[in-house]
């Protein structure tokens, strides 16, 4: 399945690497290209995610960093939408 990413996702995402940046450059690049990884492994694989707190939404743990990914699957369209990348310890609302 193709993996597409909302707006809120990409925004997510820079928002982590302008955080981690600040200290670290080259880190905040590593960990958003594994986040980028892992986001498109749901692609092959849709439902191995976690069911989320949302109908119809599902999360996939970056391994190894403290990330979360929601998102949705559009069997139609056959797509993966990313709706967002979250700390795991981030009190969130579902999505």
């Amino acid at each position: 399945m193709k993996v597409r990413y909302r707006r809120r996702a990409r925004l997510d995402i820079e928002d982590i690497y302008q955080y981690i940046g600040k200290r670290n450059p080259r880190a905040a690049t590593e960990i958003v290209a594994r986040i980028r990884y892992a986001a498109d492994r749901p692609g092959s694989l849709p439902y191995m995610g976690h069911v989320d707190r949302s109908p119809g939404t599902y999360e996939w743990v970056v391994v190894g960093l403290p990330y979360v990914i929601v998102y949705e699957i559009n069997e139609a369209a056959h797509e993966i939408a990313i709706i967002a990348v979250c700390h795991g310890a981030q009190d969130r609302e579902p999505a």
